[in-house]
């Protein structure tokens, strides 16, 4: 009898082991892959557009940003009437990561948002990302505005909403933001 107790009391321990092992938490959700940098520059080099072909002039302004966003200098001026290439460079210790980027240009789309209606064009100039594009000033602005820089991660590009560099539905694309940052800008008239 004491046997047969003893092997019940095993056989209710054994069961109550497996019924806590076997269960288990549920799956993990998945994280978006994002990109790892600690600094951005954001080059504007001083040119004119002219029938899809962009003539570099003399100069350019640099932008420099920190991993949370703050610009130095924080206010820029472009001039009326003039377009330059604008080029980001997301570096991790100094090193660029754009190749990164570049490498995965299906899943990664830069928009920028913030201008007032009818002050920039832009066109982009690598198959849709954004790390390099052409911003036309097509009219002064009576004072600096905040210009936003955001890149999508896993977005869907051939969605409606992703298909306007200035696009304010953008998230309706999907995907998550690896860079979201702002930087004042005033268009100045041409002299």
């Amino acid at each position: 009898m004491k046997k047969n107790q003893l092997l019940s009391i095993a056989a209710i321990a054994l069961l109550l082991i497996v019924s806590i092992t076997s269960c288990s938490k549920n799956d993990p959700i998945p994280e978006l892959d994002q990109e790892e940098y600690n600094s951005i520059q954001l080059v504007f080099e001083h040119g004119t557009y002219t029938n899809n072909v962009f003539t570099p002039s003399d100069g350019e302004t640099l932008v420099t940003f920190t991993k949370d966003g703050t610009p130095t200098p924080g206010t820029i001026n472009l001039t009326e009437g003039k377009s330059y290439r604008m080029k980001i460079n997301l570096l991790s210790d100094n090193e660029s990561i754009n190749q990164e980027i570049i490498d995965e240009a299906d899943e990664h789309q830069f928009f920028f948002l913030g201008s007032p209606d009818g002050v920039f064009d832009y066109k982009y100039e690598d198959d849709q990302i954004g790390l390099t594009g052409i911003l036309s000033a097509l009219k002064e602005t009576n004072a600096a505005f905040d210009f936003q820089i955001l890149l999508r991660h896993a977005l869907n590009k051939d969605h409606a909403a992703a298909q306007a560099w200035n696009s304010k539905t953008y998230v309706e694309a999907g995907g998550a933001d690896d860079l979201n940052i702002k930087l004042k800008i005033q268009v100045i008239p041409a002299n």
